[in-house]
């Protein structure tokens, strides 16, 4: 069902409402500090913040408005929003009221249906859907119709190796793949990289973009002997790279938790389509230790999923203790983003509370050349996904886990 609510109060944007460890001290690095020494200023100083939330979408009984899993959302130039879910293999569109407007495509393997579904985007008027499985994009236009559909060349490779394979369309014909990254070669340290390259149609390689880093730290990984079996997961307190990909190349999140050593920094740098880098830029922060109570309580939650396992992939506590990455220092964002007006979203580690006990999430957001221009609150239950003008769109889930798209009005004069 559709819920239209009444706007709510924003949360308080003062400084002493917030109880969360220290903010940015200094000024981005590629700017300097300015000012007299012990007195930078603050580059995030702005704070934007959403009221509402004024529409709610979803339900649990209602056969219109019982969706499955969201894995993507975009306003398409019609004004309407496309959830993508992958379950049913299908786009669903809806009103900015919430009414429901059709759907595009369906589940199967003939022309204008999908495998599975697992990105889509606009080109102009025309709604582009990447199927995963098929390694195929379809088209269809803004009244669902479908168009058309190219299926790239892909290289599956063989023993001991690993080609890039088509990942993304681009708006030229062309697409931006990469190598698989399979979580047994990660946690064995036998893969150490997975390149990201710009290809032809032809699955020939035109440049090669960015190769993203690995260590056996970045998967959390119970093993079943010396072969690639294993159950594997993600690391509480994970700091690999993070990376969002568009039209004009990759932006790179380097987030590395503090080691104790040199100037504790976040960098973002964007790189062009044929591995240029157009910038870097470098967001200082004070780093805050990760205690070993909060170590301890995140070994013993992960080892409870685990005690009624059993088979080669059973682990007790001290397993999931060992398999478990402790840095000193927790990371400062977990990750990276990009909206539609192009502004760069660095999602914080911890989220923030407010003087009334609201959770909230602080991001840190650059415009698109990387300057820094606010800091955001948003509900810590809220996955924001659509920006569009001072229109917010997000994910958000009730206590039975069921999924509802919601949408914020956005205020940057906070």
């Amino acid at each position: 069902m559709v819920q239209s609510l009444p706007p709510q109060t924003a949360p308080s944007s003062r400084r002493g409402g917030l109880r969360h460890y220290p903010l940015l001290p200094a000024a981005m690095a590629i700017w300097g500090c300015g000012g007299d020494a012990g007195a930078a200023p603050d580059p995030f100083a702005d704070t934007w913040l959403l009221t509402g939330p004024e529409t709610r979408i979803g339900s649990i009984d209602d056969p219109d408005y019982v969706f499955g899993p969201i894995i993507s959302l975009s306003l398409g130039p019609d004004g309407l929003l496309y959830t993508m879910h992958w379950q049913e293999g299908s786009i669903r569109r809806w009103t900015q009221d919430g009414a429901p407007a059709g759907s595009v495509g369906r589940k199967g393997e003939g022309p204008g249906e999908f495998e599975q579904p697992t990105d889509m985007g606009f080109f102009g008027d025309s709604l582009w859907v990447w199927d995963m499985d098929a390694y195929r994009v379809s088209y269809f236009d803004l009244e669902g119709e479908f168009l058309g559909s190219v299926s790239p060349e892909v290289d599956f490779g063989g023993a001991d190796e690993n080609p890039a394979r088509p990942d993304r369309p681009l708006r030229d014909g062309t697409f931006i793949g990469n190598s698989p990254a399979w979580s047994h070669a990660i946690a064995q340290g036998t893969l150490t990289e997975s390149p990201y390259v710009h290809m032809d149609a032809d699955g020939n390689r035109l440049a090669q973009i960015w190769a993203m880093p690995y260590e056996p730290r970045d998967v959390f990984a119970i093993m079943a002997g010396d072969g690639p079996g294993g159950s594997f997961s993600f690391q509480p307190f994970g700091d690999g790279y993070s990376f969002v990909v568009g039209e004009d190349g990759m932006l790179v999140l380097e987030r590395r938790a503090w080691t104790g050593e040199g100037e504790a920094v976040v960098s973002v740098t964007k790189i062009g389509l044929a591995g240029d880098t157009v910038f870097t830029v470098a967001v200082p922060y004070d780093p805050v230790p990760l205690s070993a109570a909060r170590f301890d309580s995140a070994v013993a939650a992960r080892a409870e999923r685990w005690k009624d396992n059993s088979g080669p992939f059973s682990a007790t506590e001290a397993d999931v203790r060992d398999a478990m990455y402790r840095p000193s220092y927790l990371p400062a964002v977990r990750g990276i983003w990009q909206a539609g007006d192009g502004t760069i979203w660095l999602r914080r580690y911890d989220p923030v509370e407010t003087e009334d006990g609201e959770s909230m999430t602080e991001s840190w957001i650059l415009d698109a050349e990387g300057a820094p221009l606010a800091r955001a609150l948003t509900p810590a239950g809220v996955g924001i996904s659509v920006i569009s003008g001072d229109t917010v769109w997000g994910i958000e889930r009730d206590e039975l886990g069921v999924q509802y798209m919601v949408r914020y009005r956005l205020v940057k004069d906070g």
